[in-house]
């Protein structure tokens, strides 16, 4: 039995699969902790030694260690297989074995030139060093570390030691980041604990747990696996564990971005989304770790070396890669509607807007219309609560304007994915110069009407056909809640409506114009006389006797609560007895008086700022 340590290597394995692989610290720590795992090791203590720019880390394990002749044959030979060399895939703990390329041993010359190796079996103590530079200096295929304990007896308990000197790093050891990132790349420290310590300071000590990756995650949602509601064809979807979560604000560490990949306790693929599409706002809030051993039984091996991705040209790994996809595209659409639900509850709570309410009130095919529109904005993370709450409460006010669900119904065409919200909201902002056109456009025009009026009045026009058919056609002169408008109606076919079979027992009277209000309970009746009419006391009980009629054979089978009438002349008679009417009727709201001129001053106030924009402009 040889007493003499070898590592056989070509020089050049040492450059390209040690230096150049692994050139960050926590990438090679990861691979010292996958060795401590696959030995059983309970505990792992990491210790970074400063001393102004030497800098030294001592690596300490509590497991099986190794003897002379495991040293000799399977740590310092390069590219074994260990599951393979020792037909084992569990540890003697039962741990399922992460080692496998036979390659992690050359990760610490990544950062250091020089590494001093104590392990400990069967109270054995083996103690010796490598040098990287002696290791590229040396001839042939073999290298023979320098020795210092060989089979040493000793008392101390089994474990491993490893010392990586002369590190090539001029800057300080950030002890969290350092154990923030040996966290996202394992899920095995509920079962093996392992810590850092600066200069052995306990006080300085970091506790690398599983949590800690997710300790400053804001957690909004979560799903958990297996599920078969995904992919139930995909032949491995009951073996995959672990979860997914999205945050309420987006994913600021960057590496936690997207979805890990592990088999056996250690990452097999970095954060992604594996192909599906990555322009979607759901894939800054989203994160997770799903656990996918089966890989490692795969018949050929698919995992990287430095473990950083799989191999996804592999025919098993893309059946993998649609099933993550179909995952990351239900999970996404839960995710919009979910946080649209949640954003929904929080614009009616603190804004008053009862959303669901006023759609209950809509007809089934304005409510999809409302969903299409309301929706993107509710499930869109870049609208604030605020500004959501004002574009809903503007879409809910407008939408009883034809014109505008027309041109909604144009929005709603839009895709909308995230990329298209911007688009949508630009457009909702643009019904704003076309509402304001209309109203523009309304204002002008009832000037113009009420000039037209004024123009009738002064030249003293008489009342059939001009006056009559003009106040038929702008209803609103004579009372802008005037809806409804039905011309020169009389008593018999007002009967026929409601008593078909009922004969007229008084004179078939003629009403010039009869009309409803917006809310169908009042019913207008309008007498109009000629321009220069004197409105007198024949002419108000007129009014009276039609108000009476209709009230009492005709609104209350029709649904109107009240019947008013309006009589419409040139002048008010002075007679005493007609002023002393005219007050009571007007005080019990069942007929009013009203004289062209007060109807023309009435339209001037209401369009008073248009007028005096109207005629500014003209004046130019």
């Amino acid at each position: 039995m040889s007493e003499s340590l070898v590592l056989k290597f070509d020089p050049n394995t040492i450059e390209h699969l040690g230096v150049s692989l692994y050139s960050k610290l926590p990438s090679v720590l990861s691979e010292l902790i996958s060795n401590s795992w696959d030995a059983d090791a309970d505990n792992v203590e990491i210790d970074f030694i400063e001393n102004g720019d030497n800098k030294e880390i001592t690596y300490k394990d509590d497991g099986e260690g190794m003897t002379f002749d495991e040293l000799n044959d399977k740590y310092l030979v390069i590219g074994r297989n260990r599951r393979e060399d020792t037909q084992r895939q569990k540890s003697a703990k039962g741990r399922p074995v992460i080692g496998k390329k036979g390659l992690g041993k050359l990760s610490v010359f990544g950062i250091c030139d020089e590494i001093e190796v104590t392990s400990i079996k069967n109270g054995l103590k083996n103690h010796f060093t490598m040098n990287l530079d002696e290791i590229k200096k040396s001839r042939g295929n073999e290298y023979s570390p320098d020795l210092i304990s060989h089979n040493e007896a000793t008392t101390a308990a089994s474990g491993t030691v490893i010392k990586l000197k002369k590190i090539r790093r001029k800057s300080n050891f950030d002890l969290n980041e350092i154990a923030l990132s040996l966290s996202k790349k394992f899920i095995i420290f509920s079962e093996m604990k392992a810590s850092l310590t600066r200069n052995s300071n306990d006080a300085s000590k970091v506790e690398i747990t599983n949590e800690l990756k997710f300790n400053t995650l804001n957690t909004e949602f979560e799903w958990n696996f297996p599920d078969k509601k995904y992919d139930a064809k995909y032949s491995h979807w009951s073996e995959i564990k672990g979860s997914i979560i999205t945050l309420k604000t987006p994913v600021k560490d960057t590496e936690m971005r997207g979805i890990y990949l592990t088999s056996r306790g250690k990452i097999v693929n970095v954060a992604s989304f594996y192909g599906a599409r990555d322009n979607d706002q759901f894939h800054s809030y989203v994160t997770g770790y799903l656990q996918v051993d089966f890989i490692d039984d795969f018949d050929d091996d698919v995992i990287s070396t430095d473990r950083h991705s799989l191999n996804w040209e592999h025919e098993e790994t893309r059946s993998l890669q649609e099933y993550l996809q179909a995952v990351i595209r239900k999970i996404g659409s839960e995710w919009k509607k979910k946080r649209g639900y949640e954003k929904k509850r929080l614009v009616e709570a603190s804004h008053d807007i009862g959303i669901d309410k006023w759609k209950s009130k809509l007809p089934t095919f304005e409510r999809d219309l409302s969903d299409r529109i309301i929706n993107p904005i509710l499930e869109n993370s870049n609208i604030d609560i605020a500004e959501s709450a004002r574009i809903i409460d503007s879409v809910i006010g407008k939408f009883n304007n034809q014109a505008y669900k027309e041109y909604a119904d144009k929005i709603a065409q839009i895709s909308t994915s995230d990329e298209d919200i911007p688009k949508l909201l630009e457009l909702m902002d643009d019904w704003k110069a076309i509402e304001s056109k209309q109203y523009r456009d309304l204002a002008t025009s009832r000037v113009e009407v009420i000039k037209q009026f004024e123009h009738y009045l002064e030249t003293n026009t008489k009342e059939v056909p001009t006056l009559h058919n003009f106040l038929k056609k702008f209803s609103w002169l004579l009372d802008p809640r005037i809806l409804e408008f039905r011309d020169e109606v009389t008593y018999s076919n007002l009967l026929k409506e409601s008593y078909p079979d009922q004969d007229l027992d008084e004179r078939d009277r003629r009403i010039d114009f009869l009309c409803s209000n917006a809310l169908g309970e009042i019913l207008y009746v309008i007498e109009i006389k000629r321009s220069t009419y004197k409105v007198d006391e024949k002419a108000l009980e007129q009014a009276y006797d039609y108000a009476s009629f209709l009230e009492e054979r005709y609104a209350s089978t029709t649904g109107f609560s009240r019947v008013v009438c309006y009589v419409v002349g040139g002048q008010k008679s002075a007679d005493r007895r007609f002023k002393s009417k005219e007050k009571t009727y007007s005080e019990t709201g069942e007929v009013f008086v009203k004289t062209y001129r007060e109807l023309l001053e009435q339209s001037k106030e209401y369009h008073k700022e248009f007028i005096e924009t109207y005629d500014l402009h003209n004046s130019k």
